[in-house]
């Protein structure tokens, strides 16, 4: 018994030192997250040795209470058993709280600082009715056609634009006043037009 009793001494006062440590850097990380790896590592000090005294404690408790002479000593263990659990559990769930959120905002300003990629730019292709050309202009296009960012109207705009001025395919387009209802029956037209032609000189 005085053996566990000495290694449960050393254990608290171990696991004391190892919560000073992390309560300190617990501190620190919330002004710099630079400290993120020491902390990691008092938090694995931290579950070691806390597992490592509850280990003697269930010793210590089943010894003292086969011993009917010493309920009361065990009563007194057990509030201070019950102290360094209850310490070790909020620490615990700092600790685990503050590394998760330091690791997401590390992630985070990575992600910030890191060079963006600037995509080409694409340039509308004119297209005049020759059937030979039509899926070359749809397959550009289509990246405006299914947009979910544009209105109807503004690509109606846009298919204007594409049109070779006084073409057939102007002439076709121009027909068609731009409105939300008519960009539909527009296009429809266009591939009925022109695309029905392409797919067959293709074949």
């Amino acid at each position: 018994m005085e053996a566990l009793k000495a290694q449960q001494k050393s254990l608290r006062t171990a696991f004391t030192v190892a919560a000073k440590n992390a309560k300190q850097h617990l501190e620190v990380l919330e002004a710099d997250c630079k400290d993120l790896g020491k902390l990691s590592s008092l938090h694995s000090q931290l579950d070691n040795k806390f597992s490592r005294l509850e280990m003697i404690q269930k010793e210590i408790s089943s010894l003292l209470l086969e011993d009917t002479s010493t309920h009361s000593e065990f009563e007194a263990d057990f509030e201070a058993a019950e102290s360094y659990r209850d310490s070790y559990l909020k620490l615990k769930t700092k600790v685990e709280a503050s590394l998760k959120s330091s690791r997401g905002l590390m992630q985070c300003s990575s992600m910030d600082n890191a060079p963006k990629l600037k995509l080409p730019k694409f340039e509308l292709k004119k297209f005049s009715g020759d059937p030979k050309g039509f899926l070359t202009f749809w397959s550009i296009f289509s990246k405006i056609h299914e947009s979910d960012d544009l209105t109807e109207v503004d690509k109606f705009q846009y298919l204007y634009q594409c049109m070779v001025p006084e073409s057939r395919a102007s002439g076709l387009i121009s027909s068609f006043p731009i409105t939300t209802e008519n960009y539909s029956k527009a296009i429809q037209q266009l591939k009925a037009r022109f695309g029905l032609e392409d797919l067959l000189i293709q074949i």
